[in-house]
């Protein structure tokens, strides 16, 4: 192309892609014409048939026929800044000298301007598109593949999707509007709303009625499955013994009975019918999900942002921060030096379908998320990846082990060979390796999945065999009472002292150390403690267990994550979890504050072992059988304020915390709590809720505890303040042993003690504990609409959901998903001031109106005006 004219003027069309309505303009098309004709012309072209494609996507990195070129540059526009077409046979000798010199001097910044004025780059697309992509959908959900060839099962599955794309849903309707974009959309709202399948069906009725004739929109919900199928990522059924002693997998795949107890394998059924095995399990493969992440342009380059981000000095933010982390990668640098190699962790738990009233029956997701991705996507729902459903009615207990072999075996494959992925952020293919960074569960289900049995005098697996716990003589439970003050500093006066805890003791021992994944590896092997996959899902009886099982260790079984190759050199291979620890503590600390019956740990039992354990005379029976009363129990009156406090005056943010006056039951105790307004109370109300009401001392050590909790939780962890947390910790539960009676600490308490050990590995608590992976629990749940079929009715909608959740990337700015619905309140935001010249950034921020109006004088009216801003600077500036 020569003549006069700037060429940025001249090929203005290449960035007006598309109008207000989402049409493509005629300018475009009129330009894209040209263009095509200058490609044909190549001698590339007119060699092979094939041109570059300067699409956004494809960014001249891919040869592709004229048609392909054509559909691309229509439904995604140019790459930006291509205004001369170098791969197309242009140069700058096609301008003259001044045109050329006019053109390099505004080469750097005017493309720019109007690129960002006129088409939304990659990262902006999410907010600014206006239309659906649902050619960039198929694409990135079918990676490319050579177009000579003869079409393999996956690309015809690509072709069936892109013909869908391309089918208008009506003659004459607007441009992006096609039968695949109304099966994806209907099926995001399907599963944003958790509607059934009927109302789908009638919604498919209502659409073909009221649109053309000639429509092609589904018939039902069972067309948009058949349709968006290919989108969906895979699923296994596998058969399991009715006793949970083992599954029909690998080499047991076609036996007809369970090799340990037995039983058949399948139901006695009529000749001529299809053979029902008596219990299955689903297994979702975890690869083909972690390369639906590559695939995907909203995640594939956050992947990386574990290596790429910067840590500030002495901060966490990450658990890339932490030492675990930075420890593995030392050990394994290989496999380190390939940032988009995915660090992974895992969490179980049970839960039952029916609620707490219904029948017994309990069912156990595992679920694996990766922690490659930023703090702000990290954890997300759509991002804890159900991989297993252990079916029920029976808990599993023991036998979990027996139900994680095919995610240990795909485990072991991607840390061994691992897979290969195409990166659309890079446009590259790579072997995405992977590997388990840790586990996440309840106290119970650690030890489940640990092998180290949770209960009884040796129940905390920190302290291992050299525990301090004994057993209560008349409460006939372990006590951790007087536990702590080997964590304390040598010389600390608390070591030395002989009345405020156990009878005429001195501490002189150090804290136990904490074992090395060697160090455990040979533990586990000196005690002779086996495999439970060998000897089936029900072998643990107490005929059966290690030899000083419940003496000198609790190893019920050698976990199967010792089969990981890796496993033995993680620092933190299972983590405690936070969220359960802190509401046992509070609701011990409440239950026995107010004394409330059958739950305070202030009981006659506990009474009657005092005096053989500390000298409190002030708290024993006396020869009358009265009982005295403590200084940590709260008074009817003193109750009364209480829950008059927490009911009237107590006020949160809205959506901080559920209603607690409901919580409060008939002036007597506090009922109902969930584990979220545990944590509030804890942490916001308790350091100072009693202050007035008790004691100073006691006052002063419940106030210790919730603050231990409150730093402990924050979102950016300093590692000077979680070092100093691991010091005041014991002194904390010190206090506490001061004042409390034996009875009140179990192994909820002590737990306590590890917890800032932990987060110096791990890095924020909110990487470990189970908040997220309750409330997807609770998503599980509500997707059990065949209450007959229980497990097969969640693994449909999950699945359902994966496919929907990877469509609504595409869908144009303005439609409303799950992901991008307002705030309950929205204030507005920000509004832009570098427009205004003169006007500074305090005043960016948008008000919104709250409450009543009121009448202020002149004088009132003009000191608010201009306070707010300065008081908002004064924020900025600090």
């Amino acid at each position: 192309m020569s003549g006069s004219g700037n060429v940025y003027e001249l090929r203005r069309w290449m960035y007006m892609h598309r109008d207000a309505n989402g049409r493509v303009t005629k300018e475009y098309i009129a330009g894209l014409e040209t263009f095509m004709h200058q490609a044909d012309s190549t001698p590339l072209a007119l060699e092979s048939g094939k041109m570059f494609c300067p699409c956004r996507k494809c960014n001249n990195s891919k040869l592709a026929n004229r048609e392909n070129v054509w559909k691309h540059l229509i439904n995604r526009g140019f790459t930006p800044n291509y205004y001369i077409w170098f791969q197309h046979g242009e140069g700058y000798n096609n301008y003259d000298q001044n045109e050329a010199s006019s053109s390099n001097s505004n080469f750097q910044e005017e493309p720019v301007a109007l690129h960002l004025h006129n088409e939304p780059s990659y990262h902006q697309e999410e907010q600014m598109v206006d239309f659906d992509r649902v050619h960039d959908m198929v694409t990135d959900a079918f990676v490319a593949h050579d177009e000579d060839e003869e079409p393999n099962i996956d690309a015809k599955k690509f072709y069936e999707m892109l013909n869908a794309a391309n089918q208008p849903l009506y003659s004459g309707c607007r441009e992006g509007l096609s039968k695949l974009s109304l099966a994806a959309r209907m099926m995001n709202i399907k599963t944003d709303h958790n509607l059934p399948e009927s109302c789908m069906n009638e919604w498919a009725d209502l659409f073909k009625e009221y649109l053309p004739e000639d429509n092609v929109s589904a018939d039902s919900y069972y067309e948009i499955q058949k349709l968006v199928y290919s989108l969906g990522l895979p699923s296994e059924m596998i058969d399991v013994c009715i006793d949970n002693c083992m599954i029909y997998w690998g080499n047991d795949e076609k036996l007809e009975e369970c090799r340990f107890c037995k039983k058949p394998r399948f139901k006695p059924q009529g000749r001529g019918r299809n053979r029902v095995p008596y219990q299955r399990m689903w297994y979702l493969p975890i690869t083909d999900r972690l390369k639906r992440l590559y695939q995907s342009e909203q995640t594939a380059g956050k992947m990386r942002w574990h290596a790429e981000h910067t840590q500030t000095d002495g901060e966490m933010t990450h658990p890339s921060d932490a030492r675990a982390w930075k420890h593995f990668n030392k050990v394994y640098p290989e496999f380190a030096s390939n940032i988009r190699n995915v660090y992974l962790g895992l969490c179980t738990d049970g839960f039952s379908p029916f609620g707490m009233s219904g029948r017994q029956y309990s069912l156990w997701p595992v679920f694996l998320t990766p922690y490659n991705l930023p703090p702000e996507m990290c954890m997300q729902r759509e991002l804890l990846f159900l991989t297993i459903l252990i079916p029920g009615p029976k808990h599993p207990k023991r036998s979990l082990d027996v139900f994680l072999q095919p995610l240990i075996k795909e485990l072991k494959d991607l840390w061994s060979t691992g897979e290969r992925t195409y990166d659309c952020s890079t446009k590259t293919n790579f072997t995405m390796r992977a590997m388990l960074l840790w586990t996440i569960s309840d106290f119970p289900a650690y030890g489940m999945l640990s092998g180290w049995t949770t209960h009884g005098r040796l129940a905390c697996p920190y302290c291992n065999g050299a525990t301090d716990a004994f057993q209560l003589k008349n409460g006939r439970k372990t006590s951790w009472f007087d536990c702590h003050r080997r964590f304390l500093p040598i010389g600390h006066p608390y070591r030395r002292n002989k009345t405020l805890f156990r009878h005429k003791r001195v501490v002189r021992d150090t804290p136990p150390p904490y074992l090395t994944g060697e160090e455990t590896e040979k533990q586990l092997d000196y005690y002779g403690v086996l495999e439970t996959v060998p000897r089936g899902g029900n072998w643990h009886v107490p005929p059966n267990m290690p030899d000083s099982y419940g003496v000198h260790h609790n190893w019920h079984k050698k976990s199967i994550f010792w089969e990981l190759p890796y496993w033995k050199d993680l620092l933190l291979r299972h983590n405690l979890d936070v969220m359960h620890i802190e509401k046992n503590f509070f609701e011990n600390i409440m239950n026995t504050i107010l004394n409330v019956p059958g739950k305070t740990k202030d009981n006659i039992k506990s009474r009657l072992d005092l005096p053989d354990i500390c000298s409190r005379s002030e708290l024993h029976i006396n020869s009358n059988g009265q009982v005295p009363v403590p200084i940590f129990r709260l008074s009817s009156e003193k109750k009364s304020v209480l829950f008059n406090w927490v009911a009237s005056e107590v006020k949160f943010p809205d959506g901080y915390v559920s209603n607690l006056s409901r919580c409060v039951e008939k002036g007597q105790k506090f009922s109902g709590m969930k584990s979220h307004d545990c944590h509030v109370f804890m942490q916001r109300l308790l350091p100072f809720a009693f202050a007035e009401l008790l004691p100073t001392n006691v006052h002063e050590a419940l106030a210790g505890i919730g603050a231990f909790f409150r730093d402990l939780s924050t979102r950016t962890l300093k590692v000077e303040v979680v070092e100093q947390l691991q010091e005041n910790i014991p002194i904390l539960l010190c206090n506490l042993e001061k004042i409390f009676p034996p009875g009140f600490f179990d192994v909820m308490e002590h737990l306590a003690v590890h917890l800032p050990y932990e987060a110096l590995l791990r890095g924020p608590v909110h990487y470990g504990w189970m908040y997220q992976y309750e409330r997807a629990m609770k998503y599980l749940k509500g997707k059990a609409k065949n209450l007959a079929k229980v497990e097969g009715s969640i693994i449909a909608g999950s699945l359902t959901e994966e496919t929907s959740h990877f469509t609504s990337y595409y869908f144009a700015s303005k439609v409303r998903t799950r992901k991008r619905a307002p705030r309950r309140y929205d204030d507005g935001g920000v509004a832009p001031t570098y427009a205004v010249a003169g006007v500074p950034d305090i005043f960016s921020q948008i008000g919104r109106l709250g409450g009543k109006s009121k009448r202020f004088g002149g004088r009132v009216k003009k000191t608010l005006i201009v306070h707010t801003p300065i008081f908002y600077l004064i924020v900025r500036i600090h």
